[in-house]
């Protein structure tokens, strides 16, 4: 008997075997508290369930194959939703088991406590520092850098909420206030531009493998740091003028979701960074 699944593979209706470990390091996660969402009934189905000291932990409830399920996982700052389609079992493994496995691939979050703001000729604004147009260029081109300091296969994993209907992603915010703010024009590969009120947000999406410390053997993979170019036309800057230009990364954010509620930057959010220059004449 063959399901639609791979060869040899049948449809069942089984307890969940949940196998929560870190993607990085391959290390179960244990002592976790996972829960199971149904879209089906758009709520919680299950949701106190530990995993033991091998990462793994078995549902209450039975699910067939084909049902579409997401999992949430909350630890501290480490925060991941799980989708998936409940799969089919080989045939022999479906008569000999109890058990339905699923395994999660997770991750422990990294350490972002150094960030640097940066102009091309290496000169270096640090946090609360005013850039004057005066003195300096008025076409700056910068590059702010952002790295983990945290252990080797630590980092973060985007996902997707479906009980909010919102992205968790890292994002690089920044945001432009007070006198002379409309002034100030900022360029790069920002995905998202508009103005809340009396303050101007610019985001830019990031990869959030690349704040991943992933070390294989001696090599690693990823190095835990990125980085963000750009460059702003301040030429029209004029007497009087205080501009506040925040730049904040935030983790399990959306943009879509700031620009549609009022600058909130997602209500799971977490600051990694948070950098703050004054442009004044």
């Amino acid at each position: 008997m063959t399901g639609t699944g791979a060869k040899d593979t049948v449809p069942v209706n089984k307890q969940l075997d949940l196998y929560l470990h870190n993607k990085y390091s391959g290390s179960a996660l244990g002592s976790k508290t996972l829960k199971v969402w149904d879209p089906s009934i758009t709520a919680f189905k299950e949701s106190s369930l530990s995993t033991g000291s091998d990462g793994t932990v078995n549902t209450a409830n039975s699910y067939p194959s084909g049902t579409q399920l997401y999992v949430y996982y909350e630890s501290s700052n480490d925060k991941q939703w799980f989708s998936f389609v409940v799969p089919e079992m080989n045939e022999k493994d479906a008569e000999a088991s109890t058990y339905n496995t699923v395994p999660l691939e997770s991750f422990a979050i990294g350490t972002y406590s150094t960030d640097s703001l940066a102009l091309t000729n290496g000169t270096t604004w640090a946090d609360a520092s005013t850039y004057n147009t005066s003195a300096s260029t008025t076409t700056p081109t910068w590059k702010y850098t952002l790295s983990n300091t945290g252990a080797d296969n630590t980092g973060i994993i985007s996902s997707y909420d479906p009980s909010y209907g919102m992205r968790f992603d890292v994002v690089v915010y920044m945001t432009f206030s007070g006198t002379g703010y409309e002034s100030v024009l900022i360029y790069g590969d920002f995905d998202y531009d508009f103005t809340l009120g009396s303050t101007h947000y610019v985001a830019m999406v990031i990869d959030p493998y690349e704040l991943t410390k992933h070390k294989v053997g001696w090599k690693y993979e990823s190095d835990g740091a990125t980085d963000v170019s750009y460059w702003m036309d301040l030429s029209g800057i004029a007497s009087g003028d205080s501009v506040t230009w925040q730049t904040y990364v935030y983790a399990y954010s959306d943009p879509a979701w700031c620009m549609n509620h009022g600058g909130d930057y997602g209500y799971e959010k977490v600051e990694l960074a948070e950098h703050t220059v004054t442009i004044a004449p």
